[in-house]
């Protein structure tokens, strides 16, 4: 992997959550959320501008994304900027396999991206399982945390 080291992002994605999903159920918006990076982003290749590395978009990673872990707004709004979040986030650590990973698997490389999201500056992590024959997009996560007035599934 090659890496600058001096790398510091300039540029600050932004987004606000769409106003047709405030009467959404939080898992219409893991519907929502599947069907867009399917639809919109899966297949694509985007390159880190930190580390150069072509990230690739799969229907696996959208799965991940909608369905595996907790969903709240903050991170749908942030998968409408997936692509400038994939390309300008800066990678932070290396995190090993799981014992439950497949063989084909090494690692993640774990990033951050600085967002604007609804206005206010957030920290969205991204986790990018690194594969043998290929890197794919992981997950992302933005401050882990859902807001509380939206916490409830």
């Amino acid at each position: 992997m090659k890496r600058s080291g001096k790398y510091r992002q300039t540029i600050i994605p932004s987004v606000d959550t769409l106003k047709e999903w405030n009467q959404v159920k939080l898992q219409q918006l893991r519907k929502i959320i599947l069907d867009l990076i399917r639809k919109e982003y899966a297949g694509r290749i985007i390159t880190n501008t930190d580390t150069e590395l072509p990230i690739r978009v799969s229907v696996t990673s959208a799965r991940k994304t909608a369905l595996g872990e907790a969903i709240y707004f903050k991170k749908a709004a942030a998968v409408l900027i997936l692509p400038d979040i994939i390309k300008y986030a800066r990678y932070n650590n290396w995190g090993d396999a799981k014992q439950s990973d497949g063989p084909n698997i090494i690692g993640y490389l774990n990033f951050k991206c600085k967002c604007l999201i609804d206005g206010k500056k957030e920290c969205v992590r991204m986790a990018v399982q690194f594969q043998k024959g290929g890197k794919y997009y992981y997950n992302i996560e933005v401050n882990k945390k859902p807001t509380p007035e939206r916490s409830n599934a």
